[in-house]
C-alpha cells in the first residue's frame, strides 16, 4: 500500500510542472545593449521563444547574469510580474504593456503606429509626442528602439553580423 502511495504522490508533484521545462522553438546568440533606468547591458545573449512566450538571457564574460522570461507574467531575478508592472518599472509607464515581447521578437509595436518601409527594407516606426520620442528600426538582423525623452535604448544584433568584415 505504501509502494502506491508514492507513486501517487510523485505522480501528483510531477503534475504541478516542478519538472517541466519551457522548449522554444527560435533560440539564437545575439549581441544585445539595453539602456534603461533600472537595467544597463551590453554583451552577449540568447533570445529564445514560442509564440507569445519569450525568453532572454544575458551572459557577461561567459556568465550568465540575467534572465527576463516573458510569458503570462514576467519574471527577472528580482521576481515575477505582470506586464505592465514590468514595462512601468523597466521601460515606461506610457508604453503598450508588450512592447518589450514586440521589441525582442522584432515585431511592430504600439499596433503599427507610424510605420514606414525604405526602399533598402528596413522597417521603421517613429512615435512623438509629448511623452515619448520613438525611433524603431528593423533591418536584417538587427533590432534597435531608442526613446530620445525617456532615456531608453535597446539594440540587439546577431552574433554572425557583428564578426563579419565589411
Amino acid at each position: 500500500m505504501q509502494k502506491y502511495f508514492i507513486l501517487w504522490a510523485s505522480a501528483l508533484i510531477l503534475s504541478m510542472g516542478g519538472c517541466t521545462a519551457k522548449h522554444y522553438s527560435i533560440s539564437s546568440p545575439k549581441v544585445i545593449t539595453i539602456k534603461s533606468p533600472k537595467l544597463k547591458f551590453s554583451d552577449t545573449g540568447y533570445i529564445r521563444y514560442e509564440k507569445d512566450a519569450v525568453e532572454v538571457e544575458l551572459f557577461t564574460a561567459g556568465v550568465a547574469v540575467e534572465k527576463i522570461s516573458i510569458d503570462d507574467k514576467v519574471c527577472v531575478s528580482a521576481g515575477c510580474m505582470s506586464e505592465e508592472a514590468f514595462v512601468k518599472e523597466y521601460l515606461y509607464e506610457a508604453y503598450p504593456r508588450d512592447t518589450m515581447r514586440r521589441i525582442l521578437q522584432g515585431e511592430p509595436i504600439f499596433n503599427g503606429k507610424g510605420k514606414d518601409e525604405t526602399c533598402g527594407g528596413a522597417l521603421f516606426q517613429f512615435i512623438r509626442d509629448d511623452e515619448m520620442d520613438i525611433m524603431y528600426r528593423r533591418k536584417g538582423n538587427e533590432i534597435l528602439f531608442k526613446d530620445r525623452l525617456n532615456g531608453l535604448m535597446i539594440k540587439i544584433n546577431d552574433i554572425e553580423d557583428t564578426n563579419e568584415t565589411k
